[in-house]
């Protein structure tokens, strides 16, 4: 009669179909795929009951059923096991390339932090060597708009690190959870296969009734717990990948943005120091030119100076013969021909000295004024020169932090991750 009833409740659970959720094949997981059914747990319940060399038809259909739902729940916790086991390995690749990220962040704000003292010195340095009025010039403004970005750039990655931060913490947290479940899973899948396969030692599993106390839940909150629990790893991992693409966009474009800055601030500094040399070269010619003006204006002075001497020389022995003919006795001292040659002598060499002592006077203006220039060009020489080396020293400073500034290419997604030393932008390469 048993027999009987048990072929009537076969014949009834073999319409009945269970539906499970998509799970993996091959520690894969599977996209789509259609339920597993009643029939198949049935066929793998009778392959369990035959591991146990027994005739199937000798057991009741009440344990013959309870084989095959032994084996029913062995097979759907391993596979929620190969999830969970999947979701752990993709939160452990998460974490080692947010852990990445943050290592790369961290060395940017390190450069950020060193290099805004050096911009600091380069504005000290360049506002030192203009004058209130012209403290704005463009290499001055450049290098304030290069401090400006990259204090932007600090804050952004202050910011950004925390955010990565609690990612990281995130992260770890649904690692635990994950991980804690797959024990769990481990340790079920154990206990399963005991009751399936192995014969029950009773010794082993008597505990006090005090001590054994189960803590039952349904099968609904069971799955539901699954299913969060992969939701929860799944939305960490998708919501953290997305963050770190979108700060490798930002860091990349800031990267480049402080480049192009730098760049400019460069090319002002080497305009302005190409300007200041020309300048001092044109100084250093003029100044030459002016070194021969004075030396021509000085030798004519000197010419000058022996002209009047000459001429005066001539004039007083001109006075002195006139002097000594004018002693002449009475009726001797005529207006002859001597006499009037030397009065016109006399006459000839007083205009001629003064007249070379208005050239003397003029050569000697002329002399004085050509110095007063050459000492006026060499104080713009001088300061010039101050200008120019000031400015050098600023690009030398601003030029000696280059090493600790990337250079390299960067992309904005790339999967692969580094885990050799790198430089700081090196993760978005």
């Amino acid at each position: 009669m048993w027999q009987r009833r048990a072929l009537k409740e076969d014949r009834l659970r073999s319409e009945v179909r269970f539906s499970l959720p998509i799970l993996c094949s091959n520690q894969r997981p599977l996209s789509s795929g259609p339920p597993l059914q009643s029939n198949q747990l049935l066929k793998r319940g009778e392959e369990i009951a035959c591991t146990l060399h027994e005739d199937i038809s000798r057991f009741p259909s009440a344990t013959r059923f309870t084989m095959k739902h032994l084996g029913s729940r062995h097979l759907e916790v391993s596979l929620w096991q190969t999830q969970i086991s999947e979701r752990i390995s993709q939160v452990d690749l998460e974490i080692t390339a947010v852990e990445q990220v943050k290592d790369a962040a961290e060395r940017c704000l390190q450069e950020k932090q060193l290099y805004g003292p050096v911009l600091s010195g380069c504005l000290a340095i360049s506002s030192s060597l203009s004058s209130a009025v012209q403290r704005q010039d463009y290499v001055y403004a450049e290098l304030k708009k290069e401090e400006q970005l990259t204090n932007e750039i600090r804050e952004l990655l202050q910011k950004q690190i925390c955010f990565l931060n609690r990612k990281l913490s995130s992260l770890k947290e649904v690692r635990t959870r994950l991980l804690a479940d797959f024990q769990d899973k481990s340790e079920a899948i154990k206990l399963t296969s005991k009751c399936i396969i192995q014969p029950i030692n009773t010794s082993s599993f008597d505990l006090p009734a005090g001590q054994y106390k189960p803590n039952y839940v349904s099968y609904d909150q069971w799955l539901s717990h699954c299913r969060d629990l992969r939701l929860v790893a799944d939305d960490l991992t998708k919501d953290s990948s997305s963050f770190r693409r979108n700060l490798r966009f930002i860091l990349v474009n800031l990267k480049n943005a402080q480049e192009r800055q730098r760049y400019s601030s460069s090319d002002a500094m080497r305009r302005k120091i190409n300007a200041l040399s020309r300048d001092q070269d044109t100084m250093m010619w003029e100044k030459q030119r002016l070194r021969n003006e004075m030396s021509d204006r000085a030798n004519d002075v000197q010419k000058v100076t022996c002209q009047i001497r000459n001429c005066e020389s001539k004039l007083h022995l001109a006075t002195q013969r006139l002097d000594i003919l004018n002693q002449r006795p009475r009726l001797e001292l005529c207006l002859d021909k001597p006499f009037f040659s030397l009065t016109l002598e006399q006459r000839d060499l007083a205009h001629m000295v003064a007249g070379l002592h208005q050239i003397l006077k003029r050569s000697q203006q002329d002399l004085e004024l050509t110095q007063r220039h050459t000492m006026i060009l060499e104080n713009k020489m001088t300061k010039n020169a101050h200008i120019l080396e000031g400015e050098e020293k600023c690009q030398n400073l601003h030029q000696s932090f280059l090493h600790a500034l990337d250079t390299s290419v960067v992309y904005a997604n790339k999967t692969k991750l580094h885990t050799g030393p790198t430089s700081a932008y090196s993760y978005l390469l």
